[in-house]
């Protein structure tokens, strides 16, 4: 009697209420439409937690461990581990403009991730697949793995940009499993069209309604063909089957969800953009605005796809490429770069704000969010990743203890027999413990570290 006592008293007249009538509209005939969002309210007013989101910038042409690095805290130091509050430290200008959430910043240096290969450009999918960037898409990377701990109507959305309007990038860093990679889109009103078509007006809602005919027409004469077919032949098609059908059933979703979706609609006033840095705002409205909706609890931003473009809206004429071909003792190099550094910050601060103004139980979205940006190439343009760098925003509604540290690792050691570095995939491991996945291996070990040091999840970021 006692216990359930304490149960009454945790619930008051109001929430009593909000229960009643969400459980009313629920069951109510005319709550088909709504069904999703309300379900969503339905588990807010019984005190289930809220998803846990993802969100992944990666940023090409290496990001420099010095742009990173807060104010006299000696990257030199390589015997043991650093770790240090942010609070009591202060942030190098490339990414002063997270100063406004440093309570909920973390800094990681010095893990590894030599797995993913050295040299060229990029890691490609051993960026986020732990795996030789030479093998291609060799297996499953850690936005999709998350995403199939945390299932949404999209698993994983993925916007990128690139150097022009390009509609689709195919080759970039995510991938659903082996040889299965997922597209990038770059084209922002595409991005929009397909993600909250069903809510706009005009020539967007149009195009989702015309996206939607088009795919009951595909799966209607994929089926009428497969009638057709010889028992021994009908099942090549049902992978093309399968895969409509998939596509139809998400376009469903998204129209079930058309209330929570026009409440966080972004503006697209610069979808339509020539310029890079527009349509990288663009992508990232779109961004908080898919979390934010619950279209998705993984969103994958790749902010240059293969693309090595110039910043003129920036001030800076040099190519990227150019840039990350410098050498590191060339003052010019960081004269360069800077401005690109900080227009990627305030980026991510711009993702953390949007999210951080929609209310979510007793806190915000951001509070049940965790953004990763890093680079698809590690430390340099041509990294050798030894160290990758990478800079966290939020805790995964407390699952994490990143926030407000400043973490630095022993340096690699290779054919070390015992060493105190550790990697990137014990990193991926740490954010897969977080969102349920008790997993005890992602991708592949690193031949040339003992395996003991690449084993779990990364201690020091769980709580």
């Amino acid at each position: 009697m006692k216990n359930a006592n304490n149960a009454l008293k945790l619930i008051t007249p109001d929430q009593l209420k909000r229960r009643t009538v969400l459980k009313g509209v629920t069951l109510g005939a005319g709550a088909v439409v709504l069904q999703p969002f309300l379900n969503a309210l339905a588990a807010e007013a019984r005190g289930e937690a809220p998803p846990l989101r993802v969100v992944f910038v990666m940023n090409g042409n290496g990001l420099w461990p010095h742009h990173i690095q807060p104010k006299g805290v000696d990257r030199k130091k390589s015997d043991k581990l650093v770790d240090r509050p942010l609070s009591e430290l202060e942030l190098p200008e490339p990414i002063a403009a997270l100063e406004p959430f440093k309570n909920r910043l973390g800094i990681i240096q010095k893990l590894s991730h030599k797995i993913s290969g050295g040299g060229d450009h990029g890691k490609k999918y051993g960026a986020l697949g732990c795996f030789n960037w030479r093998r291609d898409v060799a297996g499953q990377t850690i936005d999709h793995a998350i995403a199939s701990a945390r299932p949404s109507v999209i698993p994983v959305v993925g916007l990128g940009v690139s150097g022009s309007p390009a509609a689709v990038v195919e080759n970039t860093v995510s991938a659903s499993g082996p040889k299965r990679p997922q597209p990038m889109v770059c084209n922002p009103e595409i991005a929009f069209q397909s993600l909250f078509g069903s809510v706009a007006e005009g020539n967007a809602g149009k195009t989702f309604q015309a996206r939607n005919k088009l795919l009951d027409w595909i799966r209607s004469d994929v089926k009428r063909v497969q009638r057709e077919l010889p028992a021994m032949d009908r099942e090549k098609l049902d992978v093309y089957l399968d895969t409509f059908e998939q596509m139809r059933t998400r376009q469903d979703q998204v129209a079930t969800m058309r209330d929570r979706l026009k409440a966080n609609v972004p503006s697209i006033d610069k979808f339509n953009s020539k310029l890079v840095t527009e349509r990288f705002e663009a992508q990232c409205a779109i961004t908080a605005a898919a979390i934010a909706s619950g279209l998705t609890n993984v969103v994958n931003l790749d902010a240059s796809p293969l693309a090595y473009y110039t910043w003129k809206e920036l001030g800076v004429m040099t190519d990227g490429h150019a840039i990350g071909h410098m050498h590191p003792d060339n003052p010019e190099r960081d004269k360069l770069c800077i401005p690109i550094r900080k227009f990627h910050a305030e980026r991510i601060a711009d993702i953390a704000r949007r999210l951080d103004a929609v209310k979510e139980g007793n806190g915000t979205v951001l509070d049940n969010t965790l953004i990763v940006w890093m680079s698809d190439s590690g430390e340099e343009h041509h990294g050798f990743c030894a160290e990758w760098p990478l800079v966290t925003l939020g805790n995964l509604g407390g699952r994490l203890k990143t926030a407000g540290r400043f973490l630095q690792f022993p340096d690699y050691q290779e054919d070390a027999k015992e060493t105190a570095n550790r990697t990137v995939r014990n990193f991926y491991l740490a954010l897969l413990h977080a969102v349920g996945d008790k997993r005890e291996n992602f991708g592949e070990l690193d031949s040339k570290m003992p395996a003991a040091a690449q084993a779990g999840p990364l201690a020091e970021v769980l709580a």
